[in-house]
C-alpha cells in the first residue's frame, strides 16, 4: 500500500502511460485503413506526436495537425476504445486492486480524449469527474474537431487543468512526455515521476527525478516521499 495516500493526489498520463500506446496514433491506423497514402499519414501523424511529446513543437499545434489528417466518426470512437481497453499497461492491470483501492486519490491528465478515457479508467474505479481531457465535436456522427476551449487543447494546459482544481494535497505527476513534466517545473506539482514502463524519452528522463519503469517502482517512489 501506499503511505499517507490521503495527503497525496496522483496525476496520472494517460496515453504511453496508462496505456500502452498513443491514441492518435491508433485513431490513424483505423480511421485511414483503407487510405491509399494511409502509411505516409500515419507516419506523419507519429512524427508530429514524437515532437510533441518531447517538447519540440506546441501541444495544441500538434493536436490540430493530427486532426486534420484524420476523418473520424463515432463509430471510430467506439472500436478504438474497444481496441484500447486491450491495451492498458501491464503493470497497472496487475496492481488493478491496488489501483482501485486508491481511486479517490488518482485524477487521468491528459491531452487525449474524454470519450475513449472514461470507459477504460472507470474499470480501475476512477471517477468520470477525475479524468481532465479533451472532448470531440461532433456534426451529427462525424467528428469536426474539439473544443478549443478546454484547457487541455491549449499550450500548458494541464498546469491549467490542475490549477483550477484548487487542491490542497501534494500533486505528484506521473507521465512520459513533455506535458507532464511541464507540470513540475512550471505547475504545481511536488513531483514528477518519469513513467517509462512504454517508452523512454531521453529528453524526459535526463530531467526527472524519478523515473519508474513499473506501477510497483511508482509505489516505491511514494513511499519515499
Amino acid at each position: 500500500m501506499i503511505n499517507n495516500i490521503n495527503q497525496k493526489s496522483l496525476f496520472i498520463d494517460f496515453d504511453s502511460t496508462f496505456i500502452k500506446v498513443e491514441t492518435i496514433d491508433e485513431l490513424a491506423k483505423l480511421s485511414l485503413q483503407n487510405d491509399s497514402n494511409s502509411d505516409k499519414k500515419i507516419n506523419l501523424i507519429s512524427d508530429i506526436t514524437n515532437k510533441a511529446m518531447s517538447g519540440d513543437i506546441s501541444f495544441s499545434e500538434a493536436l490540430e495537425k493530427r486532426l486534420e489528417i484524420l476523418s473520424l466518426n463515432q463509430n471510430d470512437i467506439i472500436s478504438i476504445t474497444e481496441n484500447i481497453s486491450n491495451l492498458i499497461s501491464d503493470s497497472f492491470l496487475i496492481n488493478k486492486k491496488i489501483i482501485q483501492s486508491i481511486s479517490d486519490s488518482i485524477w487521468i491528465l491528459s491531452g487525449g480524449f474524454k470519450e475513449i478515457i472514461i470507459p477504460i479508467v472507470e474499470q480501475f474505479g476512477i471517477s468520470s469527474n477525475h479524468v481532465l481531457a479533451n472532448s470531440f465535436i461532433y456534426d451529427e456522427n462525424q467528428i469536426v474537431g474539439c473544443d478549443k476551449d478546454n484547457n487541455l487543447f491549449k499550450d500548458k494546459g494541464k498546469i491549467k487543468a490542475i490549477s483550477n482544481l484548487n487542491i490542497k494535497n501534494d500533486i505528484i505527476m506521473i507521465g512520459d512526455g513533455f506535458t507532464d513534466y511541464e507540470v513540475y517545473r512550471d505547475g504545481p506539482a511536488k513531483v514528477f515521476i518519469c513513467y517509462t514502463e512504454n517508452i523512454s524519452r531521453k529528453s524526459i528522463t535526463e530531467v526527472a527525478d524519478y523515473k519508474a519503469n513499473n506501477f510497483n517502482e511508482i509505489i516505491n517512489i511514494l513511499n519515499q516521499l
